[in-house]
C-alpha cells in the first residue's frame, strides 16, 4: 500500500497522463483501489498496475471462465516472483477477489481472498449461499446490492463484510447516506464502483479537473477504496496514477481529522464494544499526541478493520504473521498491511518487540516518520488476549533503543 511514483518528465497524452502533480513522489495511499480484469493481462502488466496502486484485482465470474480466472491467478503469483531492478525491502501482497451471483455459485480455490456476491434479495439467500460450501463461509464477503430499497439491506450490510455501491444506485452521493452511516457504526468498509470512468478518462474532452471533482466525493464521504472496471483496448495504468495523486492532493485540501473524529464519536450508538473504545482511544491520542502511525497487531484482520473505522489521523500498520490476512487487509482504509516473516518466538514480550520493531523500521525506511515521531502502539496487553486491549504512545527514539539494549538489530527483512 506504500509505493514511490516517480515524477518523471516523459510524452504523454497532455492534461491527462501525471497532469495532476503533488510535490513528493512518495504516496502513501489512503484508499484502496480494485480493478476488475477485463482482458488478457501479463505478469508484467500486473506488477505495473501493483505499483501503480491497484492492489485488489478482481474476476468477474459471472462473464470470465475457469481458464481466463487461471491466466490471471497465475500472472498474478508470477508478478510477485518479478525480481525488482531496484532492491525493496517490502512487497505489497496482492489481494484476488471474484465475482459471483448468489443464484450460481461457483468453486474457488484458496488463493481466493475476497468474494462480491450479487443478486441478492435477502437475508435467507445469503445464509444459504454460505451454508453451501465451506469456503464460502470463510473468506469475507462484499455485498453488491441490486438496490437500495432491499428490505433486509440492514441486515444484509450486518451479515456481510463491506458493501460495493454505485452510480445505479442512485445519482447523488446523497443517496447513499443511509447505508454509509450504518457501514460506519458496524465498522463495515465500502466501496465505489466507477462504471466508465476508464473510457471517460481517454476521451478527447477528458481533462484533470474531471478527475479531481470524482475522488473529491470519494474521499469526502470516507469511502474504503474505489472500483474500477477494464475496457477493451485501454490500459487503466495512467487513470490509476493519476487517481492516486488526485486522492493524494484532495486528502491534503479537505483532510479535518479532528472533525472526522467528532463526528465519529457523536454519533456511535452506546454501548461501545470494548474492542471499538479502545480503538477509538487510540486514534484519539494519535490525534492530540500528532502521531505519525499507529501499529497494529492482527490475527485475523479485526482489529485493524475496527481501528480503521475509528477515525484514525495517520496511517494504520498492520502487523500480521499470516499472508492471507495481509492481503484481505487492502478491504481498509489507510491500513497497510505488513507481513511479519519470522515464526513466533517463546517468550511474548521479545515476539511483540520484535514486530513493534519490524513495523516501525518499516515506517523508518519508508519516510512515514523519523527519529522523532511519536507512535501510537495498539496491541494485546498478554499472549492470550483476543484482541488489542491496550494501546500506549511512544517515541520512534524509544522503540529503538529498547531494542538496541537487547544487542540485536530491528532489520528481518
Amino acid at each position: 500500500m506504500v509505493w514511490w511514483l516517480h515524477d518523471i518528465q516523459k510524452q504523454h497524452k497532455r492534461g491527462v497522463h501525471f497532469g495532476i502533480r503533488s510535490v513528493d513522489d512518495i504516496v502513501y495511499q489512503t484508499l484502496n483501489v480494485m480493478l476488475e480484469c477485463y482482458q488478457k493481462y501479463d505478469p508484467y502488466d500486473i506488477n505495473a498496475l501493483k505499483n501503480a496502486g491497484v492492489n485488489i484485482f478482481n474476476i468477474d465470474l459471472t462473464k470470465a471462465n475457469q481458464e481466463y480466472y487461471e491466466k490471471i491467478k497465475d500472472s498474478i503469483l508470477e508478478a510477485q516472483s518479478m525480481p525488482e531492478l531496484i532492491k525493496c525491502s517490502y512487497n505489497t501482497p496482492v489481494t484476488l477477489s471474484v465475482t459471483m451471483s448468489v443464484n450460481n455459485p461457483i468453486e474457488i480455490d484458496d488463493r481466493v481472498d475476497v468474494i462480491i456476491l450479487k443478486d441478492v434479495a435477502t437475508s435467507d439467500q445469503l445464509r444459504q449461499f454460505r451454508k453451501g460450501n465451506k469456503k464460502f463461509s470463510s473468506k469475507p464477503i462484499l455485498f453488491w446490492p441490486t438496490s437500495l430499497e432491499i428490505d433486509d439491506l440492514n441486515e444484509l450490510i450486518r451479515m456481510t463484510e463491506g458493501i460495493i455501491l454505485d452510480s445505479s444506485l442512485g445519482r447523488f452521493f446523497c443517496n447513499f447516506e443511509s447505508p454509509l452511516k450504518l457501514c460506519k457504526q458496524i465498522c463495515k468498509p465500502v466501496f465505489y464502483m466507477f462504471p466508465s470512468i476508464v473510457e471517460d478518462y481517454y476521451k478527447e474532452t477528458a481533462n484533470d479537473r474531471q478527475v479531481l471533482v470524482q475522488v473529491h466525493e470519494i474521499v469526502e464521504n470516507r469511502f474504503a477504496g474505489i472500483f474500477l472496471r477494464g475496457c477493451e483496448g485501454k490500459s487503466p495504468l495512467d487513470l490509476v496514477q493519476s487517481l492516486i495523486r488526485s486522492i493524494d492532493i484532495v486528502e491534503h485540501e479537505i483532510c479535518d481529522p479532528s472533525g472526522d473524529y467528532l463526528k465519529l464519536s457523536r454519533d456511535l450508538p452506546l454501548p461501545v464494544i470494548p474492542p471499538f473504545a479502545v480503538a477509538m482511544g487510540a486514534s484519539l491520542a494519535a490525534l492530540k499526541s500528532n502521531s505519525r502511525a499507529i501499529i497494529v497487531f492482527t490475527t485475523s484482520g479485526a482489529s485493524a478493520r475496527v481501528i480503521a473505522s475509528a477515525a484514525p489521523p495517520c496511517p494504520i500498520l498492520a502487523v500480521t504473521a499470516h499472508e492471507a490476512t495481509a492481503r484481505k487487509m487492502h478491504l481498509y482504509r489507510k491500513v497497510i498491511p505488513l507481513l511479519y516473516p519470522k515464526s513466533r518466538t517463546t517468550c511474548w514480550r521479545r515476539d511483540h518487540l520484535n514486530r513493534v520493531g519490524f513495523g516501525t523500521q518499516f515506517g523508518i525506511d519508508t519516510g512515514i516518520f523519523n527519529y522523532g515521531s511519536k507512535l501510537v502502539l495498539l496491541t494485546p496487553s498478554d499472549e492470550g488476549d483476543i484482541y488489542c486491549n491496550g494501546f500506549q504512545i511512544v517515541s520512534v527514539a524509544e522503540v529503538l533503543h529498547a531494542y538496541r539494549c537487547t544487542g540485536k538489530n530491528f532489520g528481518v527483512y
